[in-house]
């Protein structure tokens, strides 16, 4: 996302970009840009590293204010060995009432066996590892916060009457997502 659609949303945004990936971070800094009004600042971190992020992130934004937590496709890199739950609830925590967590998640299902053969391959010969969790386990990310309609879906069926009107439900697909207010 541009500072040009920021900018006409909300020229006041503040935005923080976390990434660890050196050329995701290098394409972030040249397209998420700050407006006169806002600012956008680029952390080169791990989300394991919750302290360092929250700490950085606070030069930027106001945690007074709520605050949107996107997770994005991110999660699925964190081992259940290395508490994604904790992780996401350390992050929450520092948040105040009125925030929202977006977090979106790969599933594996009785139904998805050619995901998770791609899946299989990708971890014994790709780095990083992923991480497949089941639509329960995506669920449990928003333990405690008050969930969105239509919930923990299927991303392709999140909202599909805004980008689809009045076409048939869409196919489900192995990524998961939902969204939810801290109360």
């Amino acid at each position: 996302m541009s500072a040009g659609l920021w900018g006409r949303i909300a020229p006041d945004a503040r935005v923080v970009y976390v990434d660890n990936d050196p050329l995701v971070m290098v394409h972030a800094r040249a397209l998420l840009t700050s407006t006169p009004e806002g600012r956008t600042d680029h952390l080169d971190e791990d989300l394991r590293n919750v302290d360092a992020i929250l700490e950085q992130a606070a030069r930027t934004l106001d945690f007074t204010r709520p605050v949107a937590l996107m997770l994005l496709g991110v999660v699925i890199f964190l081992g259940d060995d290395e508490d994604p739950y904790g992780v996401v609830r350390r992050l929450l925590d520092a948040l105040p009432p009125g925030s929202h967590l977006a977090l979106s998640h790969t599933i594996t299902g009785p139904a998805l066996a050619e995901v998770d053969a791609a899946v299989r391959y990708w971890n014994a010969h790709g780095t990083p590892r992923l991480v497949q969790r089941t639509p329960e386990a995506v669920a449990r990310f928003f333990d405690g916060l008050e969930l969105l309609e239509p919930g923990v879906v299927s991303c392709s069926r999140w909202r599909p009457e805004e980008s689809h009107p009045g076409d048939a439900e869409p196919a489900e697909v192995a990524m998961y997502c939902g969204v939810a207010r801290k109360p």
